[in-house]
């Protein structure tokens, strides 16, 4: 998700009461009777019954222990069992949709639903063509964020689903507002996941909104496919490059974790990342003298923020002009597709795409494979 947006954007949080469940598997939980098809993703799961589905989204913020969400999804609620009552029950399939992400966006976006959206936070920093075609029709309007969140015209709106996503437990006092206007409200925590297929696999729980989970299950099994055939070349890669990610920021430099989702990517990509023996999934924050120890030798340098060339790098430290990736001209950044207010597509299609990116990067640090490929995602700086 891009970074502007993440700070400017703390979502909101719902359940079915005023407050988050911990997770039970006594009177206040759902039974599971109907197995999943959720393969890769940790954070949600859904279970099919009759006449309804159950969706359970599982430790949806960063620290979040033992905490889990469930919604009641039906054509007709009236066919809900009364046991059920004291769960969110949304009627499906949905037609007015509030997304207050850009990441939401494209999932909506990859089950051909967009123009179900009529309500985003914020359009400049949104990619897509379509949505902004929309906007300038009309069509969607911006409902704020935070505590500017424009109630009055989320109200007048008459949305049958709002998608947002919560950074920490706080969210929920926001949540309970909109809940209070009888508006249903649900949480997608994709960007916890910490690989990039689970990450993906979250257009399911989306596509269970609309009664097109047929749909996202076979475009989703391309992907996976696309994913794993490039992978399988890269397996077979003996020589695994070191990657260096990121930039410094007032003095503090936050890399990937050992386990997050940026560094699976490189591993998948046959490379070596410089803090692989980190055992965290979280970003770690360090000095740069500590980051300059560790990788000066590094032999790529990727996801370098909103740099376009060298210079933007250099500016913010000169001694970045020391790394090894940097005078060697291998600095690649992730911005390829990007809008003039900072929007990254990375962090929108990309999100849905995680095939390409896998390729883009293959493509960075073995340049033997794919000689004649044209990057999506990522540029080389100069």
């Amino acid at each position: 998700m891009n970074k502007i947006l993440w700070f400017f954007i703390i979502i909101f949080f719902i359940s079915c009461d005023n407050h988050p469940k911990k997770a039970d598997n006594n009177k206040s939980s759902i039974v599971d009777t109907v197995n999943s098809n959720v393969k890769y993703a940790s954070g949600f799961n859904i279970i099919y019954h009759k006449n309804y589905k159950v969706l359970k989204v599982f430790n949806p913020w960063q620290g979040a222990n033992n905490v889990q969400y469930e919604y009641v999804l039906s054509d007709n609620p009236k066919k809900v069992p009364k046991k059920y009552s004291e769960f969110q029950i949304i009627k499906t399939p949905v037609k007015r949709v509030i997304s207050l992400s850009t990441t939401h966006i494209a999932f909506i976006d990859f089950i051909d639903e967009t123009n179900s959206i009529i309500g985003v936070s914020n359009i400049k920093y949104i990619n897509n063509k379509k949505v902004n075609k929309l906007y300038q029709q009309n069509k969607i309007v911006e409902v704020g964020y935070d505590q500017n969140l424009n109630y009055e015209l989320i109200i007048s709106l008459k949305p049958d689903l709002i998608i947002t996503y919560s950074v920490d437990n706080k969210s929920v006092n926001y949540i309970n507002k909109l809940r209070g206007f009888g508006i249903p409200v649900i949480i997608n925590a994709e960007y916890l996941e910490r690989k990039p297929l689970a990450k993906a696999e979250w257009v399911k729980f989306i596509a269970a909104f609309y009664n097109k989970s047929d749909l996202a299950d076979k475009k989703f099994n391309i992907i996976v496919n696309e994913y794993n055939q490039l992978k399988k070349i890269s397996d077979t890669i003996t020589y695994r490059p070191t990657v260096l990610t990121g930039l410094p920021w007032k003095d503090t430099w936050y890399v990937p974790g050992g386990k997050s989702f940026a560094a699976q990517f490189i591993y998948d990509a046959g490379a070596s990342y410089v803090f692989s023996s980190d055992t965290s999934h979280e970003s770690l924050a360090l000095d740069i003298e500590t980051v300059f120890a560790k990788a000066r030798n590094s032999d790529y340098w990727i996801n370098t923020g909103t740099a376009n060339k060298i210079d933007d790098i250099i500016d913010i430290d000169s001694r970045l002009n020391n790394f090894s990736a940097l005078k060697n001209n291998m600095v690649y950044n992730n911005n390829a597709i990007i809008n003039k207010y900072g929007g990254d597509d990375y962090w929108e299609s990309g999100i849905v795409n995680p095939q390409i990116i896998l390729k883009d990067l293959i493509h960075i640090f073995h340049p033997n494979f794919f000689p004649n490929y044209h990057m999506c995602y990522y540029k080389k700086i100069y």
